[in-house]
């Protein structure tokens, strides 16, 4: 019975994963990149937060009010009620500035200055710190929210507005832009752009999938340039079909990588649990300070998957190009310039997801982004991230998944008619022009 193109992938598929997990750079590389992770979040819990910011309370102990303005019987006692500054004393300022700067700077260093300026067209609080000591930028500006908000509230009492008056500026003012048909009915249009902090979610996703891809596809390359170089192929050839040993190398780095990243993100969640356990839960983890509440809204065990079958039928994708452009070079010196195009293919599918990202934040769902959505080379790439904000209805992923089921269908015929021609080259790299000729010819 005649054998399966395919038929001895498993085999090669073991191998190749055994020889890759065991090797010494393997090993060591990821206890340095798990070491680094899992004292990563620590260390930034330790540069962005102390512990008066973890409990909540300011760090500033008193503020002398220089008050330039016309305005009287600013006291800012509201501010006091606030758990946060009700230890804070405020002083109006009896001493000239340049003195009191000296006096806060060299003695009285968890003591700021605020100065209130008035001009024709408004007013400005501006904030003096001590240059050395316990203040920060970060540790000052919840106070200055408050005293701003506070400040707003003051002004026009201090300007004399009555009550009645407050309320008429104080009321709330709405606009609405809306289009009607022709008979006057209204057309609702719904929004389906995304906030900022979306928007870096799905560039955070983007950037991570791309950084995976060519972490996953190089190694495919390197792993078929060092065989061709050694020879290591010819004997492998002699029981296994060329197309079998692509597909068991592709799945068998596919494998490798993934285990990588699995760990990476099992080495981040530790490491953010030990960052909010240092801070005692209060302030809670680092991820949690830096990402909305609401942005896994989406997230199911139904979307997940859908990403997971998008992001491996990408790397499957790209991986079967990076082992077809690792067969057209001999050497390893060689394995860059065998890569350019691969590279090119790469950025153009990342930049084009890149680009829908930014429309998707500036308009939302477009013609433009439907296509990103459903182009093969950029679909690992968008996709993941617009689904877990909600932005891609489920037919729409399964088209996605469909068109990159078809294209990897066809770039495995492709291989299939070119790779064996390919792997035992041993000469200049293989363009592209010739690569075509050579699928023509065979």
């Amino acid at each position: 019975m005649k054998k399966s193109n395919i038929t001895g992938w498993k085999d090669v598929f073991s191998f190749t994963l055994a020889q890759t997990v065991k090797a010494k750079s393997f090993i060591i590389s990821n206890i340095v990149i798990l070491t680094l992770l899992l004292v990563s979040m620590p260390i930034v819990n330790k540069f962005t937060s102390n512990s008066s910011e973890d409990s909540g309370i300011s760090p500033v102990k008193k503020v002398y009010v220089n008050n330039e303005t016309n305005l009287t019987g600013i006291d800012f006692k509201e501010v006091l009620k606030d758990e946060r500054f009700s230890h804070i004393i405020f002083e109006d300022m009896s001493k000239d500035y340049e003195t009191a700067a000296e006096h806060i700077d060299k003695e009285e260093q968890d003591a700021v200055i605020l100065t209130l300026q008035e001009s024709e067209a408004n007013y400005a609080l501006n904030f003096v710190r001590p240059s050395s000591g316990p203040l920060k930028e970060s540790t000052i500006k919840p106070l200055a929210d408050a005293i701003f908000e506070e400040f707003e509230s003051l002004v026009p009492k201090a300007a004399g507005a009555t009550e009645d008056q407050l309320a008429v500026i104080r009321a709330e003012v709405t606009t609405k832009v809306a289009m009607a048909d022709v008979n006057g009915v209204e057309i609702v249009k719904e929004d389906t752009s995304i906030s900022n902090a979306e928007y870096w979610f799905v560039y955070g996703i983007l950037f991570v999938v791309m950084m995976v891809n060519i972490m996953a596809s190089t190694q495919v390359a390197y792993s078929i340039v060092t065989e061709k170089s050694t020879r290591v192929i010819e004997f492998l050839m002699i029981s296994v079909k060329p197309l079998a040993i692509v597909v068991g190398k592709v799945l068998a780095m596919l494998t490798s990588v993934i285990l990588e990243v699995v760990a990476m993100g099992a080495a981040l969640a530790v490491s953010n649990t030990i960052s909010s356990s240092m801070s005692d839960g209060a302030s809670g983890s680092v991820l949690a300070r830096y990402l909305p509440k609401d942005i896994f809204q989406n997230l199911n065990i139904g979307n997940l998957l859908i990403c997971l079958v998008l992001i491996v039928f990408g790397m499957i994708f790209y991986s079967i190009l990076a082992a077809l452009a690792g067969a057209t070079v001999s050497k390893l010196e060689e394995i860059q310039e065998g890569l350019t195009l691969f590279t090119i293919i790469n950025m153009v599918g990342a930049y084009v997801g890149l680009a829908a990202a930014n429309v998707l934040m500036a308009s939302g769902v477009n013609g433009f982004v439907t296509f990103s959505f459903l182009f093969p080379l950029s679909a690992p790439f968008i996709l993941p991230g617009a689904i877990l904000v909600g932005k891609v209805s489920l037919p729409l992923a399964v088209g996605a998944i469909a068109l990159q089921v078809l294209l990897i269908i066809l770039l495995f015929n492709f291989v299939a008619k070119v790779y064996e021609t390919l792997i035992l080259h041993n000469g200049n790299k293989i363009k592209l022009k010739q690569l075509i000729k050579i699928s023509k010819t065979v």
